[in-house]
């Protein structure tokens, strides 16, 4: 029997009567998240005759788009056992690395394969390898780059935003297919990439067996360290590359791009069903998450409301994603 083979196996040793109560409490969960996602639809559609705007529908798509594309790098982290709270800051710092090589004289191609080179170096190298060779906790280390991250980029902008042109990232950014952004065209590619890369790859499946069971995983061969530090890599990576979308949409570098999403993309993957505890859910539910996440946010700055408390919505979102995820308890 070969590795793969078993580490597919490797969660089929649970009884099935709990497999049976896990995919029951996964349809719950999924139902009960659509259906408050339609009644908030249905509320805000009724309520504010401008959210049911197609320009509106636009806006709570691109904002969807990026906010996604960081949730399907934190989902892998997350399967995996782990948690990157550094995400946000990774946004701001890739902006601001970009920005000052193309002020630097960088062509544009060059700026961007570098600042994603950069990114993949300091989520595999710097969060990844700390976690799993250091042995320090994913919090502690992510805590730590969420804040060396976002001084960095301070740093690099000055603590001012910073102008740069760049055609490509804008129409990536803003343009559109007809009817339908680039941006979330870009996002779908994206999904439908790291879907197959959980689905379809050993690596996907040794990180189902790396969340699931790590000291199993280990004892069947597969390297655990090496799966994690990849995950943080890819998170980091897609972070990265949000950070540049972001450029692209409002054609700057701000020291402060990427507030916020991290919390933002981690209850997105939470709420869609993927577990604390790892080795259970993918990215094809946290599109779900992200979809409710952003059309709070849409409703609540249509009604009005200060956008210091989408902060306080954002993180009651977050607190009520991990209660329903440790009220299902361990499987």
């Amino acid at each position: 029997m070969t590795d793969t083979t078993q580490a597919q196996r490797i969660d089929d040793s649970s009884p099935r009567g709990s497999r049976a109560l896990r995919i029951r409490g996964d349809l719950l969960q999924r139902g009960a998240l659509f259906g408050a996602f339609a009644l908030l639809l249905l509320v805000c559609s009724v309520t504010f005759p401008a959210f049911a705007s197609l320009d509106n529908f636009r806006n709570i798509l691109t904002f969807s788009a990026i906010l996604f594309i960081i949730a399907l790098g934190q989902t892998l982290v997350v399967l995996g056992r782990g948690v990157d709270l550094s995400v946000g800051s990774m946004v701001g710092l890739a902006g601001a690395v970009f920005a000052r090589l193309v002020v630097s004289g960088f062509q544009i191609p060059l700026a961007i394969a570098l600042t994603l080179l950069l990114a993949i170096l300091l989520g595999g190298v710097v969060n990844g390898m700390l976690i799993t060779k250091a042995r320090i906790s994913f919090f502690i280390v992510t805590l730590g780059t969420f804040s060396l991250f976002r001084s960095q980029a301070q740093v690099q902008l000055g603590g001012e935003s910073l102008t740069v042109r760049s055609p490509f990232l804008s129409e990536l950014a803003n343009g559109r297919l007809g009817p339908i952004p680039n941006v979330v065209l870009f996002a779908t590619v994206l999904f439908l990439v790291v879907l197959f890369v959980q689905q379809g790859t050993v690596y996907g499946r040794s990180l189902y067996a790396t969340g699931a069971n790590p000291l199993a995983a280990r004892l069947i061969g597969i390297r655990t360290d090496r799966v994690r530090i990849i995950s943080y890599a890819i998170c980091a990576l897609l972070a990265a590359v949000a950070g540049l979308l972001t450029v692209g949409q409002i054609g700057s570098a701000q020291p402060s791009a990427g507030t916020g999403l991290d919390l933002s993309a981690l209850a997105a993957v939470l709420l869609g069903g993927t577990r604390f505890s790892g080795g259970h859910g993918g990215v094809g539910p946290t599109l779900l998450g992200v979809l409710f996440i952003a059309t709070l946010n849409n409703a609540l700055a249509i009604a009005g409301v200060d956008s210091f408390w989408q902060g306080t919505a954002a993180g009651i979102v977050l607190i009520a994603a991990v209660a329903i995820d440790r009220s299902r308890g361990e499987d």
